[in-house]
């Protein structure tokens, strides 16, 4: 009896954890998953030799053994067939669609500038209703799916010519077109660091500008004139529309600074923003309910063999 009741937790505990740690490439291996089947199937070979030798225990082992098929059945099938973990990232405000979860992540204004996620909550939306809302610290189950929120840094980014007039930006090559907010989903190295930067243009000025955003720590190993303070910097470079870096063209703000660069007056707010981790998981309503069965057919053997069954 103990070699089916390893067998059968090995399997449920193989894939309980896939819920607990979920979006490890390990789980979409072959031979993990193989591990998994082979383990319910000793469990069943060991299951044929109870019943011979122990019959009265025959009833309760195939119960165990049902709820630990269960639960095997919903890893091997996320494992095999689930698609691979993968982040979507969402400019405030936008609507982007995921053909993995069938619907659409709807991303929110931010609040403020400087809005953080503890105050932006992500909808996910089939059909044009709303199917669950993705609030920041919290995991959400949607099918075979895990969804959960993971904060990265944006730039909001305001330009003015020498007048003081405000001038409007475009990402020609980003999903919305005219947000101030950059997503900064590229990176590049900069004297040994690996730092995330977008571009953006000022239709108005016939200009274009790139912008590279250094964390605290990166900033700090910059020779900044003026000092950054301890703050997160942007380094904006700005250029003709063909491309060519004007005199006086390149230059860093601080975090809620300005700075008048290549003819514009460029104010940085770093902000918070989330975006949302989407890793494919054992079902958790049939994990559950595996897990359930399981339970119950664990205690029952327990039971019945005490009683000498």
């Amino acid at each position: 009896m103990g070699s089916l009741l390893f067998a059968a937790g090995a399997a449920v505990v193989m894939v309980a954890i896939q819920e607990i740690w979920p979006g490890r490439a390990v789980y979409q291996y072959g031979w993990y998953n193989a591990i998994v089947a082979a383990s319910i199937a000793y469990a069943l070979f060991r299951m044929q030799a109870l019943r011979r030798s122990r019959p009265g225990l025959t009833g309760a082992a195939a119960l165990l053994l049902l709820g630990a098929g269960v639960v095997a059945f919903a890893g091997i099938a996320s494992g095999l067939l689930g698609p691979g973990p993968h982040t979507v990232v969402g400019a405030p405000g936008s609507t982007v669609h995921d053909a993995d979860l069938g619907g659409s992540l709807v991303f929110p204004f931010l609040q403020s500038d400087h809005a953080g996620t503890g105050s932006v909550t992500v909808d996910l939306r089939r059909a044009g209703a709303v199917q669950v809302a993705i609030p920041p610290n919290r995991r959400r189950y949607v099918g075979g799916f895990i969804l959960w929120q993971r904060p990265r840094s944006v730039v909001h980014v305001s330009v003015r010519d020498a007048r003081g007039n405000h001038l409007t930006i475009t990402q020609p090559t980003n999903s919305v077109f005219l947000s101030p907010v950059l997503l900064m989903a590229q990176s590049t190295t900069i004297a040994g660091m690996t730092v995330p930067f977008d571009s953006f243009a000022v239709p108005a000025a016939a200009r274009q500008v790139k912008a590279v955003l250094f964390s605290v720590q990166q900033a700090a190993q910059l020779h900044a004139n003026p000092p950054l303070d301890g703050l997160p910097a942007v380094l904006f470079a700005v250029s003709t529309s063909g491309d060519q870096v004007l005199p006086g063209g390149i230059g860093i703000v601080a975090d809620g600074s300005s700075r008048s660069i290549g003819g514009l007056n460029l104010t940085a707010k770093i902000a918070s923003y989330p975006s949302i981790v989407v890793v494919s998981a054992p079902s958790f309503f049939v994990l559950w309910i595996g897990m359930a069965i399981f339970l119950a057919g664990t205690v029952r053997l327990a039971i019945r063999y005490r009683a000498g069954a």
